[in-house]
């Protein structure tokens, strides 16, 4: 019988990480998630807190060792119209804290594990907006200076990218893989309907991706790790295939 393998999914309680966490228990898979919410087959955990990160996971690892981390943990601050130069620098540093950081303290102590026994799989997730800036005339009313989609987003999916890419190449000569997901819109009920209609007038697709296609591609790679690492896999609908 072949033993079933552990996967961390950060960001557990989220959009993603719920369907992440439905899905592969539904596989057979061990699952340890980490949120500040609380869930089944979740601990609460603070993963911009490294200490936070260490005990926590760190503990349960020793016991169940991973094979699989998926960062899926992002800050997605709530469409407010803003002006940049009195944006708020708490707002900033809180994305950037989950989005890289986070991913970056859970991928330290992931890799321990994957260094052991030289083997192991990273999966990221970013977004269209880590390759160019959003725009803001989909998020309400153009007004000089004046904005909708907060900046640090796309600072953090951009930064995710870099990280995916730089870690890959760190560990080139081992079987310890990373890979990135660059996602568009994705599906919910509670989209503005008016938004919707603007964003999907700027792409390939007739829709958004659901979360059940995005966990169909993370499967895939999963099963198929051979010549993953390094790609950053665009799930966006052909977002940039139209100027």
């Amino acid at each position: 019988m072949t033993k079933s393998k552990t996967i961390v999914i950060t960001g557990s309680e989220g959009k993603i990480g719920k369907a992440l966490k439905a899905y592969f228990k539904k596989k057979k898979f061990r699952i340890i998630g980490l949120d500040k919410k609380k869930g089944f087959n979740s601990i609460y955990c603070d993963i911009t807190n490294e200490n936070d990160v260490k005990k926590k996971l760190g503990n349960i690892l020793k016991v169940n060792n991973p094979d699989i981390l998926i960062n899926a943990a992002s800050i997605i601050p709530k469409i407010k119209k803003f002006k940049f130069s009195d944006y708020s620098s708490k707002k900033w540093t809180n994305t950037l804290k989950v989005d890289l950081f986070g991913s970056f303290f859970v991928s330290k102590i992931c890799c321990k594990y994957f260094e052991k026994k030289n083997a192991g799989l990273i999966i990221n997730f970013s977004s269209i907006y880590g390759l160019s800036g959003p725009d803001q005339s989909i998020y309400g009313k153009n007004e000089k200076n004046f904005g909708f989609k907060n900046l640090e987003y796309s600072v953090a999916k951009s930064g995710i990218i870099g990280f995916t890419k730089s870690l890959s190449a760190f560990y080139k000569h081992s079987n310890i893989k990373v890979l990135c997901f660059i996602l568009g819109g994705v599906e919910s009920k509670s989209l503005d309907k008016k938004f919707v209609r603007k964003y999907l007038s700027k792409i390939v697709e007739d829709k958004m991706i659901s979360t059940n296609q995005i966990c169909k591609y993370v499967e895939f790679c999963i099963s198929n790790q051979e010549s993953v690492s390094g790609s950053c896999i665009k799930l966006d609908g052909g977002a940039e295939a139209i100027f």
